[in-house]
């Protein structure tokens, strides 16, 4: 009678000694439990040899090889096998066998292709490892003699073992990506539900203290007596709560669309009647738009859908078609029905359209068409999200294009009845929006539209017109009226509304302070400061930024474009006043000792030709009546003077040397160099050397010269040796070129690089460099009036390297 074979009766054993492959089993110790009759044949070695034993005990690397890195490379995979808990596949290995004594001794050169798999326990941990090998000692060494079996011995090769080893490796990676996504989705989707909890948390919270300030503010306007200035103030607080609780209802509204808790209250409803009264809302809300609507609609057109979520999506869709069009707005809605079961709505302006790539795009969450820093609206890029779950929720669809005659077109396809048990009201009055909730989701457009006039509230003081002039740069025009009236106490403004107009009336008016936003249209400020430090009569006037973002990298970038300070939104009055103040005080004190400098400069020089006069009066009539020591006094006095001329000449150049007017014309560097180097006349034994490098560029001469005359000077003057060399070349830098000066002259001690650049700073006395110490420091103030920078590397006794930045070309004709 035949025997059932059972768990307890098949001799494991026996079977993993017969294997045809070469295999060992391994204990966590790395410990040989089992082997293979095929391994032991490979290997030249008997059971009881190796049993038992450590693996590297076993089979140790060949101590006559110095680059064996067998054992080494094996030991590496096993702990990895333990860590992942999954096979490792190891590189083929070069590991010699230690032949027995009666087959010769010493090592036999073997190579290996080896894959480590790991047994689990109960408890999911490595009890054992399966050591598989492959011996292809014969293919490697054909391989390396090329002989002419290789090719034979490759298609055996890639039909069996590769193709196996290839198939397993790629079973394994694929088994880990699996696990991999399967976790990542996991992680996401917990992420997700994460983030729907956190906007419904959210959202309720703030419901209620926006309730709290609607209400009373209500309350507030409902009172006659106010004074009209109070009445705006509150109308700004009240439109502004309203644009709060509207991107507080569509992170609500998002949160129960994510959680699967949106509900649809149905009722009967005439279509054609809800479009017209949600029309009728636009233009009550928004009289000052001209609005045009033309209407091809049915007389009536009873469906069954949720009134207040359709006429969520009309709102959403209307107000975005007026957003975008221009002051004389049309748009054209049409509703036909096109099956007894479905009908069909479009809606029309002549706007600019939707980009042809972007119709599908436009319905993703936060998605926003415009550059968030120089957009023309607002919103938080979930209104047409939310019409589209809300349309898709009653088993319609929703499609954007673009109009033939242009603008841009939806089209809204919905069914007429509701799903079969679903409630259904007979009446809707009560689920349509309240005139609130029209209004929350109209206030941002308002705030958009509606100019600010708020009379004379105050009578200009008599010095009004004497008081520093700031600039406001804001695209939200009750925030830019809000700022002005901060400043309008100490400070004359003028508003800009855009980066374009900023810029605009920058160049006009010379504020002596610029307030702007980031986030604008047609320009952002990032491009309005940029363009602002291209005008050099603009380099020194003060800016602050304002931005809803605390971003480190952007705050640093408005910084390194030329922003003096920045004030994150929403901002202290009072700390926003003390910041103004600060550096409207630092503009007037720069300003005056400008002019404090120059204005000295030239009474300090007036009695200095008077003196040289006297001096040779007394040389020519009475030289021969002086003693030796008088005419050494009169030497003196005059190299004096002469020095107190030059000092002032220094400092009056200095003075002006922010102001070194000239018109843009071709530059070629190497020929301006050229020209300096033949003025200075520097001593035969210092040679130049002008890189290739050097441009043609478009830009004003004269303070170009200035810089690199100060620069070549002082290489030329604070050489010692008689064989100086000088390098001057150029590199491209972003929107600069980058110039440097190389000498190999002294150098410079690093405690001493900060203050070379420094107003009558010398390293050595004036009276060996004959120097004012001003050349340096007028390069410097030229340099950073021009928007570069300017630095120095040195070592003493290793000479120095200067560099500046230099903006590149400009239009040609014009004044810098």
């Amino acid at each position: 009678m035949r025997r059932e074979n059972t768990k307890s009766n098949i001799d494991f054993k026996s079977i993993f000694d017969s294997l045809p492959d070469l295999y060992l089993l391994l204990d966590r110790d790395f410990n040989i439990v089992e082997v293979s009759d095929a391994y032991l044949q490979a290997t030249m070695v008997s059971r009881k040899q190796i049993l038992g034993k450590n693996v590297f005990d076993a089979f140790p690397d060949n101590p006559n090889d110095p680059k064996a890195t067998g054992a080494k490379n094996l030991y590496a995979s096993l702990l990895r096998v333990l860590k992942n808990k999954s096979a490792d596949t190891m590189a083929i290995q070069k590991y010699d066998i230690q032949r027995p004594a009666d087959r010769g001794g010493g090592f036999e050169e073997r190579y290996w292709s080896p894959i480590n798999t790991p047994v689990l326990g109960a408890d999911q941990e490595v009890e054992y490892i399966i050591h598989r090998v492959e011996d292809v000692t014969e293919f490697v060494h054909l391989k390396k003699t090329g002989s002419a079996q290789l090719k034979l011995m490759e298609e055996l090769r890639t039909k069996a073992g590769e193709m196996e080893i290839e198939i397993y490796q790629r079973a394994q990676e694929i088994q880990e990506a699996n696990k991999q996504l399967e976790e990542a989705n996991k992680n996401l989707a917990r992420l997700d539900q994460i983030k729907t909890q956190f906007f419904a948390n959210v959202s309720h919270e703030l419901r209620t203290p926006l309730m709290l300030i609607l209400g009373p503010l209500e309350m507030l306007l409902a009172e006659k007596k106010l004074p009209s200035f109070v009445q705006n103030t509150l109308r700004r607080i009240q439109n502004n709560a309203q644009i709060l609780l509207k991107h507080v209802n569509d992170l609500l509204n998002i949160s129960k669309l994510d959680a699967g808790k949106m509900i649809l209250h149905y009722a009967n409803i005439d279509l054609v009647k809800l479009i017209q009264q949600t029309i009728a809302l636009f233009e009550a809300q928004i009289p000052q738009r001209k609005l045009v609507f033309s209407m091809d609609l049915p007389d009536e057109l009873q469906a069954q859908i949720d009134p207040d979520k359709i006429q969520h999506v009309l709102i959403n869709i209307l107000s975005n078609a007026i957003k975008f069009t221009p002051q004389n707005a049309k748009v054209s809605i049409r509703l036909v029905q096109i099956n007894p079961e479905a009908c069909k709505l479009q809606i029309e302006d002549n706007g600019p359209g939707i980009p042809s790539d972007l119709c599908e795009t436009i319905f993703e969450r936060f998605f926003q068409i415009e550059e968030p820093t120089t957009r023309t609206v607002g919103g938080t890029g979930l209104g047409l999200s939310i019409a589209k779950d809300f349309v898709e929720l009653h088993g319609g669809s929703i499609l954007a294009g673009n109009a033939r005659n242009g603008g841009a077109i939806f089209t809204i396809e919905l069914p007429l009845k509701a799903p079969q048990n679903a409630k259904v009201y007979s009446s809707y009055s009560q689920l349509l929006l309240g005139e609130k909730e029209i209004s929350a989701s109209l206030a941002e457009f308002r705030n958009k539209v509606k100019p600010i006039k708020e009379g004379a509230e105050e009578d200009f003081e008599q010095d009004y017109y004497d008081r520093p002039l700031i600039l406001v740069v804001e695209d939200n025009q009750e925030m830019n009226h809000f700022i002005c009236k901060i400043l309008n106490t100490f400070y004359r403004t003028e508003s800009a509304f855009d980066g374009r107009e900023g810029l605009q009336k920058s160049l006009a008016l010379h504020p002596d302070l610029i307030v702007s936003d980031i986030m604008m249209p047609h320009m952002s400020g990032v491009e309005m400061v940029h363009a602002i430090r291209e005008h050099p009569m603009l380099l020194k006037t003060p800016i602050i930024i304002l931005t809803a973002k605390a971003d480190d990298e952007l705050t640093a970038r408005m910084l390194e474009e030329g922003a003096q300070d920045y004030v994150i939104k929403p901002f202290s009055a009072k700390e926003f006043k003390a910041r103004v103040a600060n550096l409207i005080l630092v503009k007037k004190a720069e300003d005056e000792l400008d002019q404090f400098v120059y204005h000295a400069s030239h009474d300090l020089k007036a009695p200095l030709p008077a003196m040289e006069h006297l001096i040779s009066w007394i040389e020519e009539d009475l030289g021969e009546m002086l003693s030796e020591q008088s005419k050494k006094y009169l030497l003196l006095l005059r190299q004096r003077a002469s020095r107190m001329s030059k000092l002032l000449d220094g400092l009056l150049k200095y003075a002006q040397s922010g102001y070194v007017f000239d018109k843009v014309r071709t530059i070629h560097t190497d020929r301006l160099i050229t020209d300096i180097i033949k003025k200075l006349n520097p001593p035969q034994t210092v040679t130049f050397q002008l890189e290739d490098t050097l441009p043609v560029l478009n830009t004003c001469e004269l303070p170009l010269r200035e810089v690199f005359t100060a620069l070549l000077d002082n290489s030329i003057r604070h050489h010692h040796r008689k064989d100086g060399h000088i390098i001057i070349g150029t590199k491209e830098k972003d929107r600069f070129y980058e110039f440097f000066v190389a000498d190999d002259g002294p150098g410079i001690e690093k405690k001493y690089q900060d203050r070379i650049f420094q107003l009558f700073q010398t390293l050595q006395p004036r009276d060996k460099l004959e120097t004012s110490g001003v050349g340096l420091s007028i390069a410097k103030k030229i340099v950073e009036f021009q928007g570069g920078k300017i630095s120095v590397e040195s070592e003493k006794n290793k000479g120095s390297v200067f560099r500046f930045l230099w903006p590149k070309d400009k239009e040609i004709g014009d004044a810098c």
